[in-house]
């Protein structure tokens, strides 16, 4: 048995890190935008799942997926940056963005209640930033793995990221517990392998489907994975 978690909305609250450093980053350059914050967070945000998701499709770099929205960004002024000047723009939004990297106030409860058990991460992202911020949070010495996709080339909801994490482990995907915050990119696919997958419905959103086990908090883990095991 193993049970594999994500880390973006699972353990680390990404959306408030976000926030926090796209607010510090707007409250410099909000007379350069000319735009209310709400606006600003938006196409942010807008912009950052767009080339995010053309780094999951192999389309560009992690570095030119972060260069590419801070150009478009800037093109919204008619502004036209050099790479080298994107770069050095998102920096400014980066710092504070890790700096306001935190777990979830279940997160560190509830792995240390699980500690006896194998866990491991499939996360999707930079190998190199996904795992700083299990270093960030200090909970990088509760798993024995990190799968993350930009080390092979492979992405959640892509099954094949969720067998490669099985079989490094050495476990069949049947005896495996999968657990995230998106039913589309994290429990169907790890379902579809025969994993089991634990839905982390912290915003308590209607469920579609009777037949995804879900949790609003991780401290409903422990008895959940006692129900299944049993």
């Amino acid at each position: 048995m193993m049970v594999f978690f994500d880390i973006d909305g699972t353990l680390l609250d990404h959306k408030s890190a976000e926030f926090t450093g796209v607010k510090l980053f707007y409250q410099n350059h909000k007379n350069f935008f000319d735009m209310d914050f709400n606006e600003f967070y938006s196409i942010w945000c807008k912009l950052s799942d767009k080339h995010f998701e053309k780094y999951l499709a192999k389309k560009c770099s992690f570095e030119e997926q972060r260069i590419e929205r801070i150009k478009e960004l800037y093109l919204k002024r008619n502004i036209n940056l050099s790479s080298e000047e994107a770069l050095e723009v998102f920096d400014h939004y980066l710092r504070n963005y890790e700096l306001s990297w935190k777990p979830f106030n279940d997160v560190i409860p509830c792995l240390k209640k699980l500690s006896k058990l194998k866990m491991g991460i499939i996360s999707n992202g930079d190998p190199g930033q996904q795992k700083l911020k299990l270093d960030k949070m200090k909970i990088s010495h509760y798993f024995v793995d990190i799968v993350v996709a930009g080390e092979f080339n492979v992405s959640k909801p892509h099954t094949e990221i969720f067998e490669i994490a099985c079989k490094r482990n050495g476990e069949e995907p049947e005896k495996c517990f999968y657990v995230g915050d998106t039913i589309e990119t994290d429990i169907i696919p790890c379902e579809n392998i025969g994993m089991k997958g634990i839905w982390i419905n912290r915003n308590n959103k209607i469920l579609i489907s009777k037949n995804v086990k879900s949790i609003i908090s991780l401290k409903e883990l422990a008895n959940v994975l006692c129900e299944n095991v049993s």
